[in-house]
């Protein structure tokens, strides 16, 4: 699967807000919606949308920002700007948990799943370092067992076809939740590229230098080796959505973006 385009304008914009800078009071920010075509999807799979960093509150309800995009891309779906949830898949990449009176911070982001999950075709994707998935490995493990929705960590799961691998977390101190350290991060990236995935999601990604893109060197290096992925990852925001590290290997990020891919 090969991204062709992604439109430089957004056909929505999903305001929240967040906590200033400064740390005294919040702010108001929006999230792009972006169109995205691909030169093929599995059959019975209109679109795939990816999102990640949704690191803010719902002005109305102030609940975490992601509940607010699901409910808004049903809204696009219903006036047929997007194509229908049933024929559509989701991919988080990770950040999903926000507080409206303080930057950073870790929490519980299941529910945000289960928003995408009850209307969308499936959803796939990794935690990022601000996630958690329950307090118990026996949470961890009943969230991964719910049907249509494909948590990953080192694995790998096949849904309509496509081939779909992940990592959590990023690279630092094992002692800290969802960090490895970068020998470890790198095996699991090599591992995973080995098994020929269509698509790599991670939570932090590769840095493109010429481009000036925030990420990582190190995952970049072993990217080189891959062939025929598309990398979707968040973490580092980038002033473009879309690099090719290779005629083989391309990243889309998504970090506080939603992007809708499409073939058409």
């Amino acid at each position: 699967m090969h991204i062709t385009s992604i439109s430089k304008h957004p056909i929505h914009q999903i305001p929240f807000i967040a906590p200033a800078l400064s740390g005294i009071g919040v702010v108001n920010k929006v999230v792009p919606v972006l169109l995205g075509k691909v030169d093929s999807l599995p059959a019975g799979l209109e679109a795939i949308i990816a999102t990640s960093d949704l690191q803010g509150i719902a002005p109305k309800n102030h609940s975490l920002l992601g509940h607010l995009v699901a409910e808004e891309l049903e809204n696009l779906a219903d006036l047929r700007k997007i194509p229908s949830p049933q024929t559509t898949g989701i991919i988080l990449a990770g950040d999903l948990y926000a507080q409206v009176d303080k930057r950073g911070g870790r929490g519980d982001v299941r529910e945000v799943w289960q928003a995408f999950s009850r209307s969308f075709r499936w959803v796939a994707g990794v935690g990022g370092n601000h996630d958690s998935f329950g307090k118990t490995l026996q949470e961890v493990q009943a969230f991964q067992d719910v049907q249509g929705i494909h948590y990953l960590d080192g694995d790998m799961t096949s849904v309509d076809g496509l081939r779909i691998a992940g990592i959590s977390g990023i690279i630092g101190k094992k002692s800290k939740p969802f960090r490895r350290p970068e020998e470890e991060f790198i095996h699991a990236i090599r591992e995973l590229v080995r098994e020929v995935p269509d698509i790599l999601i991670m939570h932090e990604g590769p840095n493109d230098a010429k481009a000036h893109l925030k990420g990582n060197n190190s995952i970049r290096a072993e990217l080189a080796t891959a062939n025929d992925i598309l990398v979707i990852c968040g973490h580092s925001h980038w002033k473009v959505p879309i690099a090719d590290l290779s005629e083989k290997v391309q990243v889309l990020n998504v970090d506080n973006r939603v992007v809708v891919l499409r073939v058409n």
